[in-house]
């Protein structure tokens, strides 16, 4: 038996949904006829990062330590406040194993292929080709460094993500050329899958897809709209997909997944702003000039919107970009906020930017915040509507608690916020009016992705449950009837197979940490104050 997770990142039942219907997906369709088709639900957050190292560990952040594109170094000092303490890209999880790692142990020969978040490559029992947040291919990226040769003989033009031409069309908007860009990058990362698939030993294949995310956040519109150029994209997937099928024999498994769904956003809600509004973040005098500017540039989009001038402002802003001329200090849409807080008189603040893109805001929260006006501030975020067509903002809010218990556990407390359809968080200052109409939508990341099951083992045609991105580890090794090294934050999905017989390896639970301390007493107020 060997078993393959085929991963696509950002992958959408809103898009492949329509396409399998109208005939272009075959092999998605054969996936749903004849496996099991359920959501997977990616929500603690539906951020690349974490959500691949779930999917990857069966686990939730604070025990695998991945919640964002950074990581914030825990200081001694207790007295220092929000993220004044050190902060660094973080490539790979913190602690715990992955399943190649346990499959490895279990003398299983495993190929691991540009699942993101995998670098540095490790020691496996097999080959692994470090994935998205690999800072360069110039570095030792593949096990056995030695690979990495053969590989640029396989895949010569092999790339981790877009470059700068990519760029330069994204500014353009020029839609074909666009995806031909990602088209590219992906057909070399099918030549390389198929090469190791064919010639190298193998029981277990984790392979990865990523351009897909990029395709849908900047041409969602055209993506969503099932235009023809925006299709091919998803048609050389469906092909690589079954190239891989025809090589399965009638023992063996496949688990297409996806580490969160997609979704389109045409408003904007500026979450730091608003907190500056309720006096719960109060800036540094320094800051208020460039807010002030930042204000400024806030008023002439508005009034370009209500000229409907909006469309042509966007196209010669890009325009100069491209030209060079526009010379702007863009801000890194992943960037901690680090800077211009004065710490001692703030409550709550969203310090990284990385929700922008991910359809959610992380809010940090100072000790020094009371029960009450912890509730109050759900409250009125639960309240709030976007004055164009009067939609409610938030879709859900979490606690603490959601991120698990483990070493890793978050010394703040924390709030995890959901925007509504047509919504995201964006965290930049200057926006006084705090919501903003951006005239055109694009793409951010939503909770509900993609999960089939096939093989001989799962029913046929089956339509499951929502399941969870941390349930697909302990399902795997269930499926592969291998024991358990630990307790998994997730669970068999037991009801995918014909004979419901894997659940008696042992029923997952919560974790292995205990809650216990200040940070579980705060977790446990904390979900008190939302229950109510």
């Amino acid at each position: 038996m060997r078993t393959v997770i085929f991963g696509v990142d950002g992958l959408t039942f809103r898009i492949i949904g329509p396409l399998i219907e109208r005939g272009e997906l075959p092999n998605f369709k054969k996936l749903r006829d004849e496996g099991c088709e359920a959501i997977l639900e990616s929500k603690y957050p539906p951020l690349t990062p974490p959500a691949w190292t779930s999917l990857s560990t069966g686990l939730k952040p604070a025990r695998h330590g991945v919640y964002d594109y950074w990581i914030y170094a825990d200081e001694q000092n207790e007295r220092k406040r929000g993220v004044t303490r050190g902060v660094h890209v973080q490539t790979q999880r913190r602690a715990e194993k992955a399943i190649w790692n346990i499959l490895s142990e279990y003398g299983k020969q495993v190929l691991v292929i540009n699942v993101p978040a995998t670098y540095p490559p490790e020691v496996v029992n097999g080959y692994m080709v470090s994935g998205y947040l690999t800072p360069s291919t110039d570095l030792d990226f593949t096990y056995p460094s030695s690979f990495k040769e053969e590989l640029f003989k396989v895949a010569p033009q092999y790339q981790l993500v877009p470059g700068p031409e990519y760029e330069s069309l994204r500014l353009k908007l020029q839609v074909g050329p666009m995806v031909d860009v990602l088209m590219r990058i992906t057909e070399q990362r099918t030549h390389l899958i198929m090469h190791m698939l064919k010639e190298k030993p193998w029981d277990f294949c984790y392979l990865a897809y990523i351009c897909s995310d990029r395709l849908q956040h900047q041409l969602w519109e055209e993506a969503i709209a099932l235009d023809p150029r925006t299709n091919r994209y998803y048609k050389m997937l469906d092909d690589a997909l079954g190239e891989i099928l025809a090589l399965l024999g009638p023992d063996d498994n496949l688990f297409l997944v996806s580490d969160h769904g997609f979704r389109g956003h045409n408003s904007y809600f500026d979450i730091n702003e608003y907190l500056v509004s309720k006096g719960l973040l109060t800036l540094d005098p320094k800051v208020q000039a460039a807010r002030k500017k930042a204000g400024h540039a806030s008023s002439l989009k508005r009034l370009a919107n209500q000229l409907g001038l909006r469309p042509l402002a966007r196209k010669l802003k890009r325009s100069l970009k491209a030209a060079g001329v526009w010379e702007n200090a863009d801000i890194d849409a992943s960037r901690p906020l680090l800077e211009d807080i004065d710490w001692d008189n703030t409550l709550a603040h969203v310090p990284s930017f990385s929700g922008f893109q991910g359809g959610y805001a992380d809010v940090f929260l100072s000790p020094d915040m009371t029960d009450k006006q912890v509730a109050e501030l759900c409250a009125d975020l639960k309240r709030q509507k976007d004055p164009k067509n009067g939609k409610p903002l938030i879709d859900a809010i979490y606690t603490t608690e959601v991120f698990g218990e483990g070493q890793f556990a978050p010394r703040e407390p924390r709030l995890l916020l959901l925007a509504q359809e047509g919504v995201t968080f964006r965290m930049e200052l200057g926006n006084e009016r705090i919501w903003e109409d951006i005239g055109k939508t694009f793409g951010s990341h939503h909770k509900d992705g993609v999960l089939y099951a096939y093989g001989a083992g799962f029913k046929r045609g089956y339509k499951a449950a929502n399941a969870e991105i941390f349930d697909l580890v302990p399902t795997i090794l269930s499926s592969m009837h291998l024991p358990f090294p630990y307790t998994f934050d997730g669970r068999v999905l037991d009801e995918l197979f014909v004979e419901q017989k894997h659940a008696e390896q042992g029923l997952v639970g919560a974790g292995k940490s205990a809650e216990g301390g200040d940070g579980g007493l705060t977790r446990r107020k904390l979900k008190k104050i939302l229950d109510k």
